[in-house]
Parts: structure tokens; C-alpha cells; sequence
């Protein structure tokens, strides 16, 4: 048996959002197993500091084919021989004949990794830490590539397995779920934390409601700013607002719709409106309650582990991954989503009750440390690939 394996992991960015920090926890952690990392990606960005940093071995391939909408258009139809076969020969380049014993694509959206294990006849594990609800045409073709292309398939949560399984119910022989795990490691000073607060207008007696994520259509920021509009009377004038994110690269007018938004807002004065930061120990310190109100299903809910490791209440949505994670009215409170009066309603009874919010930020820490860790997360995926490299 070899000392060690190289497994190749293929990304679709370089950003710090769910998936990529569930990356980098992985690859960082897997010097201490029989695992040795390879990531490729397609850009410089925050994700490849943070390789840097730790010490990982990448490299940076722009041409990598990632899945997106345009890909399923005509044009995009058209350009993807090309694109694929451009991208196999830019990793063949980078890699320069080096043995990889695996190959590893960590979310749906980068395809290159499927065909390069093919084309090299290597196992390959499939990472998904999506839910696809539409396109139909779009949801079912990464079902069958799934059963066609990864000899195993890991989901992040069993939402997101069992919406595999019902395009492609013969998944369930490949699949497992694998919730991922979180490791706080950066203490954060009392100075940082009186700092945020002031810098978003937080004062003594105030409540601080973080909303962190994506800028785009379904995070659920909208909802948050209608929950706050309907909480806006003088007895919830206490509460404030930190909404933190940026929007995908071509997505800027969610971000100018959501500025006109909270301008529009009652409690205008009430919310701020940061975009992406790296301190987000920090953040978290410096808030009073969480809210995750995704109008679609969430696949995980990395924002919500991050929270229940700051000992903060959850609000979400009751769908998809998340409520694998939120103990309802233990750990925080699930609410029917895409209702505004219910997530005023949850935000309410909490900011009115600082015994309550700290009971249940002290179950999910509880929670989180037990069930969402780092070492039970990279076990479960160490186990994954070196049953699948045996296969072989």
C-alpha cells in the first residue's frame, strides 16, 4: 500500500463563499492523513491567499470549463468541445505527467475534472454542494452525468441527495452524505467587536441582525429588508441591520436593486449594507442573531455553522440542508420561507429576549462542536476516497 495518494481536486473559483471554505478546510487538514492535495482553479482571488498561507499545493488553470446558464445555451452549446479540449490539455501542461491517483470535483459546476478522469482512466469522486431546481433540462443532465461520470458521489447534506435521487434514483448506490465540518481557530478581540458595531451605528441596547451571503436573487436579503420594514414601530426601533456580501461577477443589478430597496425602507437608517470581508469571526462576535432567509433551498448553510460557533441564535428558512443544521426553538428558529411576517416574527422574539438568545447560541455551539466538525468532516471524505482509490 502506497504512503500516500495525490488526489487532484478541481474548483470552480477562488472566492471564500460555502463551497470554497469547505474546500480549503479539506485540503488544509488533509496533510495529517494519507491524502496528499493538488487543487487546480481557474483565477487568482481570496481562496488562493489562504492556499498560500497554509502552505497547499495549486495550480491556476483559466481555461477550466465551468457549467453555468450560458453554458446550456447555443452558443455555449457550441463552444464546449472547445473549451473542454482546451481545458484537458491546460491541465495535462500543469501537471506535466505527474501521477494523480485521484480526481476530485469539489461542485457541479466544474465538468473538466469528469472528462480529465475518463481520459486518464482514474476514479473519480464528485463533490455536490448544489440543489438544481431549474432549468428541468439543466437539473436532470447533472443527474445523469453523476451516474454516468463519478464512481462516488458526496452530498453536503441529505437534501441534497435525496434531490439527486429523484431525477436518478440508482445514485443511491454511489452517493453519501457528508455534512461539513467548521474549525474555529482566530480568536477575536473585544476591541474588534466594539469597533464593527460602532462602524454599522450599533449603540448600547441595540440588537444586531447579520445576514451574510451571496448578493443574488434567492439568498433572501429582499425578505430581510421586508421583515425589518414590518418591524419598524418605535418598539423595535432597537433593532439593526448588517447585511454582508457581494454579487456574482455579472450580477451586479441584484446589489443596485437591493441599495434601492433599503432606500426605500422605512427603517433605511436601521441597515447597512457591507460588501464581502474576510473577518468573519469578527462579524459574528459582533452580532446578536443570524438570519439564513434563502428563498430557495439552501444545499448546507456554511453561514449557519459559522454562527452556532459564535454561540449566535439561528433564523432560517425551513427547507433544504439547513434544516439538518437548525434544531427549531433549540438552536434557533426555522420559519416557512419566503414569509416576512414570520421572520419578523422570529427576529422579534428574540431581540425582545437576551436569556433566550443566549440559551440557544449556547445549544447550537454545543451542536456545531458535536455534530458539524472539522475532524468528522474530513474523516468521512478521507474514508470516501480511499475506498473509491481501492475500487480501482
Amino acid at each position: 500500500m502506497a504512503d500516500f495518494y495525490t488526489v487532484l481536486f478541481i474548483h470552480q473559483s477562488s472566492d471564500l463563499y460555502g463551497s470554497d471554505k469547505t474546500l480549503l478546510s479539506l485540503v488544509t487538514e488533509l496533510k495529517n492523513t494519507k491524502l496528499h492535495p493538488v487543487v487546480i482553479v481557474p483565477s487568482d482571488g481570496a481562496l488562493i491567499e489562504e492556499f498560500q498561507a497554509v502552505g497547499v499545493e495549486y495550480f491556476i488553470v483559466p481555461s477550466l470549463v465551468r457549467a453555468s446558464r450560458a453554458t446550456f445555451g447555443i452558443k455555449g452549446l457550441l463552444h464546449l468541445p472547445f473549451g473542454g479540449w482546451k481545458s484537458l490539455r491546460a491541465i495535462n501542461a500543469v501537471l506535466a505527467g505527474r501521477h494523480i491517483d485521484l480526481v476530485y470535483s469539489n461542485t457541479l459546476a466544474v465538468l473538466t475534472g469528469a472528462f480529465w478522469s475518463k481520459l486518464h482512466d482514474i476514479q473519480h469522486v464528485w463533490h455536490v454542494h448544489e440543489i438544481i431546481r431549474h432549468p428541468n433540462l439543466v437539473r436532470k443532465f447533472f443527474a445523469w452525468m453523476l451516474n454516468l461520470m463519478a464512481d462516488k458521489v458526496i452530498c453536503n447534506s441529505e437534501a441534497t441527495r435525496l434531490h439527486l435521487l429523484n431525477d436518478v434514483p440508482k445514485l443511491s448506490l454511489k452517493s453519501a452524505v457528508v455534512w461539513n465540518g467548521l474549525k474555529r481557530t482566530i480568536p477575536v478581540h473585544h476591541s474588534h467587536i466594539k469597533k464593527l458595531r460602532k462602524q454599522v451605528g450599533v449603540e448600547a441596547g441595540d440588537v444586531l441582525v447579520v445576514l451574510m451571503g451571496r448578493i443574488n436573487s434567492w439568498k433572501g436579503q429582499t425578505l430581510l429588508i421586508e421583515a425589518a420594514d414590518k418591524l419598524s414601530s418605535k418598539k423595535y426601533r432597537n433593532i439593526k441591520y448588517l447585511i454582508i456580501g457581494s454579487p456574482p461577477e455579472g450580477q451586479e443589478h441584484y446589489l443596485e436593486s437591493l441599495k434601492k430597496q433599503i432606500d426605500a425602507s422605512p427603517v433605511k437608517n436601521n441597515i447597512k449594507l457591507l460588501p464581502f470581508r474576510n473577518d468573519i469571526w469578527t462579524i459574528w462576535d459582533a452580532c446578536d442573531i443570524a438570519v439564513v432567509p434563502s428563498l430557495e433551498p439552501e444545499p448546507f448553510g456554511m453561514v449557519a455553522l459559522e454562527a452556532m460557533a459564535a454561540k449566535k441564535p439561528v433564523v432560517a428558512s425551513n427547507h433544504g440542508g439547513i434544516k439538518e443544521i437548525v434544531v427549531d426553538k433549540v438552536t434557533g428558529f426555522l420559519f416557512q420561507a419566503g414569509e416576512p411576517d414570520e421572520l419578523a416574527e422570529k427576529i422579534a422574539l428574540l431581540a425582545m429576549n437576551s436569556s433566550k438568545r443566549k440559551a440557544l447560541g449556547e445549544n447550537g455551539y454545543l451542536r456545531q462542536a458535536e455534530h458539524f466538525n472539522t475532524q468528522k468532516f474530513v474523516d468521512s471524505v478521507v474514508h470516501h476516497c480511499l475506498s473509491t482509490i481501492n475500487i480501482h
